[in-house]
């Protein structure tokens, strides 16, 4: 088993200034997925979402695929999220 869930940002294909953070396992054939706003309710969202994906890889860490601008990304808990990742 991987010891690493990766972690898919991008825009919601509907919903202005919302996004979707999702992670596929292929293991189980699954997606898991969060819809938030750019609001700080939905850095909360973001943050709880990758919380429960932690406790499936206690030993690994939780990685986030984002686009190669991604210190400027929209969304501040994103920011927060890869700065809080390449610190650790």
């Amino acid at each position: 088993m991987r010891n690493t869930c990766e972690i898919q940002i991008t825009p919601h294909p509907v919903k202005a200034d919302w996004y979707v953070a999702r992670y596929t396992s292929g293991f189980l054939g699954a997606s898991y997925s969060v819809e938030f706003a750019n609001s700080i309710t939905g850095a909360v969202a973001l943050y709880h979402f990758v919380e429960m994906l932690k406790t499936r890889y206690p030993e690994g860490h939780v990685t986030f695929m984002l686009p190669a601008n991604a210190s400027h990304h929209p969304v501040p808990a994103v920011r927060d999220a890869l700065r809080m990742q390449h610190t650790q």
